[in-house]
């Protein structure tokens, strides 16, 4: 297998066969800059075979991708700064300002819960789209054996939802069809939920019951960031990481859930407790059939109905769990402790997903009523 076939295990901490060249962002930026005078297949090729020491934040990866042309490169890309997602950022983005006080500290995070309180309780009802990109290590064909492809490049598909928050509830409607040609797994991986407010209150009120301590300082948007890093035990914890799916002792497909004990940072506006970044990633414990099940969300200004909200912008989801192949079915989550015994063991495959989600195109929902001509023998009709 080639070399670039193992730059995502290795980013996302498996052990490839061959170690793929840590570069730091302000090296990747000076190879997208020279990108160019390259073909496509050579960027591409030379992205394969990088691993980020550095976290790419979203502003200097939507300007890097601006200088790339082909498809395949500004896919490399995005799955090269996804795995890079819960990575500190470069020296160089955080801010030489000394750390606040503990008192200071503490106004901070009081002004974020209330923050957070608001979003849920005030959010007007709205829809926007959800474009999600899915990306998967593993990929088999219809009763192989083996993997055909060990690639970040497998790229499941790429579908858009509209996504109606009504009355403090998310709803969710497909917009149009996956694109042609796309292998589409039966197994979802991480399943993201409450993104629009309960997992922001649920990890928000998990972290003032947990450990909280002082970050550092970041550039923000408006001007510098406060960032906080946290721990949550798991007897505090109520967050719920869901995965679909596993082959049960019943051998049907059934989500898994658990409440695991989790840490991470939070990313708060100091003046006005607007929280513009939340990573979650979990402690699970060794028997799981799960290895890793990470989530961060960015959020950022929006305008609905006229006015300003902070909204989730973006997300990304990186989870790696046991793999059971079934020919013809796909990859699944296996939780039998004695399987695979005829094919070199359970921990022969092992299933890295990433899910890379977009929200935007942001409005007011408003439901539409259309009045009919009434017939008092027949009722409202068409008029037809």
């Amino acid at each position: 297998m080639q070399r670039s076939a193992f730059l995502l295990l290795f980013a996302l901490g498996a052990a490839p066969c061959f170690a793929a060249a840590p570069v730091t962002v302000a090296q990747l930026e000076q190879l997208v800059a020279a990108a160019q005078s390259k073909s496509d297949k050579d960027i591409n090729n030379q992205l394969e075979e990088m691993q980020l020491t550095e976290r790419l934040t979203t502003p200097r990866l939507d300007r890097m991708e601006s200088q790339l042309l082909g498809i395949r490169p500004k896919r490399a890309l995005l799955a090269l700064a996804d795995a890079s997602a819960f990575l500190d950022v470069p020296k160089a983005d955080e801010l030489a300002l000394p750390a606040p006080d503990a008192a200071t500290q503490g106004r901070i995070l009081s002004r974020a819960a209330d923050f957070v309180q608001a979003t849920v309780t005030r959010m007007p009802d709205f829809i926007a789209t959800r474009t999600r990109a899915r990306f998967e290590d593993l990929m088999f064909g219809h009763m192989s054996p083996e993997p055909l492809s060990v690639s970040y490049q497998n790229l499941l598909d790429r579908t858009s939802m509209a996504v109606q928050y009504r009355n403090g509830r998310e709803v969710e409607e497909p917009v149009g069809r996956p694109a042609p040609g796309h292998y589409v797994s039966s197994s979802t991986g991480l399943i993201e939920w409450g993104v629009f407010g309960p997992l922001l209150e649920i990890v928000m009120a998990d972290i003032l019951n947990g450990k909280v301590g002082w970050g550092h300082w970041e550039q923000g948007p408006s001007g510098p960031v406060a960032v906080f890093r946290y721990a949550v035990p798991e007897e505090r914890s109520n967050y719920t990481v869901r995965y679909c799916c596993f082959l049960s002792s019943d051998h049907l497909m059934r989500q898994y859930e658990t409440v695991p004990q989790y840490h991470g940072e939070i990313a708060v506006n100091p003046e006005t407790g607007d929280v513009l970044r939340l990573v979650v990633k979990t402690d699970l414990k060794t028997d799981v059939p799960m290895y890793r099940a990470d989530v961060v969300v960015e959020y950022g200004a929006v305008e609905i109905g006229g006015k300003t909200y902070i909204c989730p912008i973006k997300s990304i989801a990186i989870s790696t769990a046991m793999a059971l192949f079934t020919p013809g079915m796909g990859i699944y989550v296996e939780t039998e402790p004695d399987w695979g015994t005829n094919m070199g063991g359970k921990d022969q495959f092992k299933v890295t997903s990433i899910n890379d989600v977009i929200f935007d195109n942001y409005h007011k929902f408003q439901s539409e009523m259309r009045i009919l001509p009434f017939d008092s023998k027949q009722g409202a009709t068409d008029g037809r």
